[in-house]
């Protein structure tokens, strides 16, 4: 019985859901016969589950004996009784799931129809009157409040025909416009979700005029788009479907309307508005521009403030290196500590947490100055997460760089350096597992790195103009903003030298 479906589901089930799936079967609508059986086979279940459905047997003759009592074996009368148990806690699931998901809108649009089917005209006009009240500030609606929305209206059409009350379009006017609305609003999500998925990994999609298939700045639309899920569909798309010189700023005001708005839309909505928000500049600030820091640096804050940011109360590995990174940027060293210490043993990913939290101590460490205990960790770590791996080792360079840089330094700390510097470059070369983009990304890294310590070496300042500008130029390269100051301020020695 262990490799039964029935069993597998029961097992799934919390204490207070069995509780409420033996009341359900104790009031389902069917002969008493069965309903019995159904409630033996179930206790006989749960009383042979223990902790690990393996501990004890589930013996289908076991099972026989307590479900059919002093009664003659009948071949295959258990497995049927099963199957009819698993349809009836089939059903429960469904109508445990949707009722503890159930909204107000939805709620009350089973009310409605239950009062129509039922001839409580008066209820049902009652009900009518709360939807009004609830369609007042669409707060929080999520895409199955509109189609229930348009189920409501749709009801109100059914009740206005069934009575032969020929009263202006029996509702279908409403119908079809809150019809209008929910397929705005799923459209539009899926839209975004496929812009931001292009962002990512480049489509080939067509031109968006030619798929959207309505335009966003339609007098007949005004409507829809004047609602704040509305404003946000359109800067969301026009943020992610035209690239522009002006994006940044577009990418600053999206941001505060999210802000603005996030009272009254559905919190997965936000959620994901966000989550677009921050690749889109994390992908930007990847490739040189700066700009992008601060507006996705506020909203990774606000992520973490509001909880959004959080799966089962842990924070991916990527954004918590991300957030960690941009907030050391931003010289906010008091709140990343706080940080870093909130979330130890919190951090989702394919390492253990502590690994993830220990890398981006060192990254504080580096950051205060204390290169001697961020570069002890480094050394000491084996990150089987490719992403750190590849940090760690940029991190490695930057901080014997800044070793080296020190009044007294030990040669040994250049030498060092050049060897991990030779090392990199291997390492970017050989590696095929690396996403072509940060492969591209390390490898001019660690080839600027080579080529910066060269022409300082020989104080040659003609050659360091020459690497500056390939800085600027490189379409990809780890620690743009690093490299430049670095460079500047070596041709700057140079030349007063």
């Amino acid at each position: 019985m262990h490799n039964s479906d029935l069993v597998e589901i029961l097992a799934a089930l919390q204490e207070e859901e069995r509780k409420r799936l033996r009341a359900f079967l104790e009031t389902a609508e069917i002969g008493q016969s069965a309903r019995t059986e159904a409630i033996r086979t179930v206790d006989f279940i749960f009383s042979n589950l223990g902790e690990k459905a393996e501990e004890k047997a589930l013996s289908k003759s076991l099972a026989y004996e307590y479900v059919f009592p002093q009664k003659d074996y009948v071949v295959n009368k258990l497995e049927k009784s099963m199957s009819d148990t698993l349809q009836l806690v089939r059903t429960f699931i469904a109508i445990e799931t949707a009722g503890q998901k159930m909204s107000p809108v939805q709620m009350n649009y089973y009310l409605q129809k239950f009062f129509n089917e039922r001839g409580l005209e008066k209820k049902f006009h009652q009900s009518r009157k709360h939807l009004e009240k609830l369609k007042g500030d669409y707060h929080s609606w999520s895409p199955q409040d509109y189609y229930f929305q348009f189920l409501s209206e749709s009801e109100e059409f059914v009740y206005q025909s069934d009575r032969s009350q020929k009263k202006d379009d029996l509702n279908l006017w409403n119908a079809i416009q809150a019809l209008d609305e929910y397929y705005l609003v799923e459209r539009l999500w899926h839209t975004c979700i496929l812009l931001n998925q292009n962002q990512l990994a480049p489509l080939a999609l067509p031109p968006l005029k030619d798929w959207l298939l309505f335009d966003l700045k339609s007098p007949q639309l005004r409507w829809f788009f004047d609602k704040p899920i509305g404003h946000l569909f359109i800067q969301a798309i026009d943020l992610l479907a035209v690239e522009t010189p002006e994006n940044g700023q577009k990418l600053s005001n999206f941001v505060s309307l999210i802000r603005q708005t996030e009272a009254y839309i559905w919190e997965k909505h936000i959620s994901t508005f966000e989550i677009i928000a921050c690749n889109y500049g994390i992908r930007r600030l990847n490739s040189g521009h700066a700009e992008y820091a601060e507006p996705v640096f506020q909203l990774q804050k606000r992520r973490v403030e509001s909880g959004r940011i959080y799966i089962d109360r842990k924070i991916k590995a990527s954004e918590f290196h991300s957030i960690v990174t941009l907030g050391l940027r931003f010289g906010e060293f008091e709140w990343v500590k706080q940080f870093l210490d909130n979330h130890r043993g919190k951090v989702l990913g394919m390492m253990a947490s502590e690994e993830y939290y220990q890398y981006n101590l060192a990254q504080y460490h580096y950051y205060q100055k204390d290169y001697e205990p961020a570069l002890k960790t480094l050394l000491t770590s084996n990150y089987e997460d490719m992403q750190y791996k590849i940090s760690a080792k940029i991190l490695e360079i930057k901080i014997l760089w800044e070793m080296s840089r020190r009044e007294k330094s030990d040669d040994r700390v250049a030498e060092f350096l050049e060897n991990k510097v030779e090392a990199a470059i291997i390492y970017f070369f050989r590696e095929k597992n690396l996403p072509a983009t940060k492969k591209k990304m390390g490898k001019r890294f660690a080839d600027t790195m080579k080529r910066i310590i060269h022409a300082e070496g020989k104080r040659d300042a003609e050659r360091l103009e020459i690497i500056l500008q390939d800085i600027s130029k490189a379409e990809f390269i780890a620690e743009r903003q690093w490299l430049t100051k670095l460079v500047e301020d070596l041709i700057g020695k140079l030349r007063k030298g």
